[in-house]
């Protein structure tokens, strides 16, 4: 624990002396924050998990419209994007995957209302009318399940009340942005029946000039989203909650900033993206000629859940069903330049079902328990369309997969005393899987014909021990140890041998866990803190041997630990600071990659010269993990001044500084992210229902790119960038009722 980790930890020490002066005047508590991490409401403070939890005042005030935007103020979450910000792929304390193909699955699980989402492009248009969002770090095998190695981010919506009212929000900003958010709540039948409709649309035009004058600007902003909630409750112990959600999605595509590695920055078709192909003059990163002219994402999602919850004494019974449909198509300007080097078109339709059944108890005594079954199952069908050097070589790829899911778990704490207790919690899981129907066709290369299925069976226990002392009601330390776990992986990316068709196998994660949850100066400010350390086994990840082949594989063994700090401070009753950092160290301990002996291998020190054009394998051990940044550090700070008449002033603006990162195993420099920061921040005045307010977004102009696919250098002789969303800005007009 040498100097990154004593910085951290005087940051922290230095934050509690600082604030203190300010919390001995009179200030308000900080609010008292109640969360479902462990499948029950309890106190933040009062579970052993390393959680933070955005509420729907502070989502307003970060003005949260993806779920990208939410690792903006949570220390160790990290999003990269490779489609726009719908499309999030998240990496928590450096658990992460760069397979981007549609069958995959992310070792972060995405819930919603507690409902487990496979296909993750389904929920982005869903982020609004939010309660809050809880993202839980670390394994949570025991609650959550299979495919949370990394942690679960929980976004729950805001349910049907027996009272009438709601709001609009309407913002316009440069580039003909607008967006129109909303919710009407009503009682149908007095404290029995109520309804809530909630809203969202949102539009603007491309943030990526297309000097192409056939085409159109890419990164542009196009959806809307409905969900119908109804709440039915008969009697004072039975309690139904049905939401029925519908969304539509059709931006223009990604508008990506490759850069050509060749002298003068020219690609394998001899052209360089980065400049205009008539001026000659340089893009920037907002800035490209795509001649792709159909270039589109399309996104359609609808679904229902139905919650019931049964009280029977001191038991709770609670079932949770979901169903799900969606189709997603993305048009992708391979090669982002004039030259009609590499096109793709990603094409998904699927369905997912799942099925929660579980009891908790409320003794009177020291023993309680979560005890429950699940099953979900998910189908998937795939297309993906190839065309490479202007349609020299075209591959058109089909197949089928269906995975099902099966589970029992119990989770359960014992009190020994009013300070210590001892909790802990196990689930088994058996899951299946398949990929059928797998073929390509195509030209300028023999044909894969349909294969055989392939399919894999698993199954593992993952849980989770530990102890939690209670020193006073303000102070809470926990130890812990705990197991994820995700089920094998099935390679969709084969293009030109039936080989690649692979299975994975099953990855684990062992955690040890250390944190401590206080509040001080008469709970004014909060402090939390958690290190831990990660045995990470075979994880899973795409390893792209050339062009068109690849395999998923399992990487060995990866030693990760780190340490994150939390802290609100209500410095005085209108003003409360936020702020949060996290340390991280993320290597592996055992890495071999296959693969061609190519040109750039040799040069970043993979294989000697003397194996050029060999197939070798690359010894990796020691390189960092990908997107897994050392250091993070987010803050925000909110004042809100009440005048006279019911009127007030309100002020926002939050921070986030991210170190640097690698987006291959290979730690090629070429896929070093450097650090990054971003500002955002909003002004605003209210009186009575109606609030108007100025905001802006990155106001630091933030190009750092969003995701990095690659290299791939002997081929294309180029790196696959995405952009983020420029600085943008914009006047909002709120009215409640």
């Amino acid at each position: 624990m040498r100097t990154p980790f004593r910085r951290l930890l005087l940051c922290s020490c230095a934050l509690a002396a600082v604030a203190g002066p300010a919390l001995a005047q009179e200030a308000s508590h900080v609010e008292e924050v109640i969360v479902t991490a462990e499948k029950r409401e309890a106190r933040l403070q009062d579970v052993p998990v390393s959680v933070t939890v955005v509420g729907q005042a502070q989502l307003d005030a970060l003005n949260v419209a993806s779920g990208t935007e939410i690792a903006r103020q949570t220390p160790n979450l990290r999003v990269s994007n490779l489609g726009n910000e719908d499309q999030p792929k998240f990496s928590m304390r450096g658990i992460a995957t760069p397979d981007f193909n549609l069958n995959t699955t992310s070792p972060t699980g995405v819930f919603y209302d507690e409902v487990y989402v496979a296909s993750q492009f389904l929920g982005g248009p869903q982020i609004f009318d939010l309660e809050r969002v809880e993202v839980l770090r670390g394994p949570q095998g025991t609650l959550f399940g299979k495919n949370t190695t990394g942690g679960a981010i929980n976004f729950i919506t805001s349910k049907p009340t027996f009272e009438v009212g709601g709001d609009v929000t309407v913002q316009v900003g440069n580039n003909e942005y607008w967006k129109a958010t909303g919710a009407v709540n009503a009682p149908l039948i007095a404290d029995r029946l109520a309804a809530r409709l909630a809203f969202n649309a949102s539009q603007s035009n491309g943030w990526v000039t297309n000097y192409n004058p056939a085409g159109e600007d890419l990164s542009s902003i196009d959806n809307y989203a409905l969900r119908l909630s109804l709440l039915y409750t008969p009697t004072d112990d039975f309690e139904a909650i049905l939401k029925i959600d519908h969304s539509r999605a059709h931006p223009t595509n990604i508008g990506t900033i490759n850069v050509g590695l060749l002298p003068g920055g020219t690609n394998a078709f001899g052209v360089n993206p980065r400049v205009h192909p008539v001026t000659g003059q340089a893009f920037d990163n907002h800035e490209g000629w795509y001649d792709r002219t159909d270039g589109e994402i399309i996104v359609e999602g609808d679904g229902a859940t139905l919650t019931m919850r049964k009280d029977a004494g001191p038991y709770r019974f609670t079932s949770i069903t979901n169903y799900t449909e969606g189709f997603f198509l993305n048009r992708v300007d391979g090669d982002g330049s004039i030259a009609p080097l590499l096109a793709i078109d990603f094409y998904a339709d699927t369905s997912e079902w799942s099925q929660d059944l579980r009891v908790a108890t409320d003794f009177e005594g020291p023993f309680n328990f979560i005890a429950g079954l699940y099953f979900s199952h998910d189908e998937v069908g795939i297309r993906t369309d190839w065309w490479f050097f202007g349609g020299a070589l075209e591959r058109f790829q089909r197949y089928d997969q269906e995975r099902s899911s099966w589970a029992v778990y119990v989770d359960g704490s014992y009190d020994f005393s009013e300070q210590l207790s001892l909790y802990g919690g196990i689930r088994w899981t058996h899951d299946e899987g398949e990929i059928a129907n797998f073929r390509v066709t195509g030209a300028g290369a023999p044909p894969i014909p349909p294969q055989p299925t392939k399919s894999f069976e698993d199954s593992a226990p993952t849980g989770r021990i530990g102890l939690r002392a209670k020193f006073t009601d303000d102070v809470m330390a926990y130890v812990q140890y705990a197991r994820g776990y995700r089920s094998s992986a099935i390679n969709g990316g084969a293009l030109f041998n039936p080989a690649d068709i692979n299975i994975s196998d099953p990855e684990y994660l062992d955690s040890y866990e250390v944190g401590l949850k206080t509040q001080l100066f008469d709970r004014r400010l909060t402090l939390n803190s958690s290190a831990f350390f990660y045995k990470y086994i075979d994880q899973q990840f795409i390893n792209t041997v050339t062009v068109g082949q690849s395999n998923v594989v399992n990487a060995g063994e990866a030693r990760l630990y780190g340490l994150e700090v939390e802290a609100v401070a209500q410095l005085t009753p209108e003003l409360t600071l936020r702020a949060g950092g996290a340390l991280l160290s993320a290597e592996y301990t055992e890495l071999s990659l296959a693969g061609i002996c190519t040109p750039r291998l040799i040069a970043i020190g993979d294989c000697p010269a003397s194996q050029a054009g060999a197939f070798v394998s690359s010894n990796l051990a020691g390189n960092r993990l990908i997107e897994a940044p050392e250091r993070s550090f987010n803050a925000a700070l909110d004042y809100r001044r009440p005048l006279a008449d019911d009127q007030a002033v309100t002020f926002h603006a939050d921070f986030n500084w991210v170190d640097e990162q690698y987006f291959t195993p290979r730690n090629d420099p070429l896929s070093l992210l450097p650090a990054f920061s971003e500002w955002n921040a909003e002004i605003g005045y209210e009186r009575g229902p109606l609030r108007v307010a100025l905001w802006g977004k990155n106001l630091s102009d933030n190009d750092t790119p969003g995701g990095i696919v690659g290299p791939d250098f002997d081929t294309f002789l180029q790196i696959f960038r995405t952009p983020v969303y420029p600085r943008r800005y914009g006047v909002e007009l709120s009215y409640r009722f």
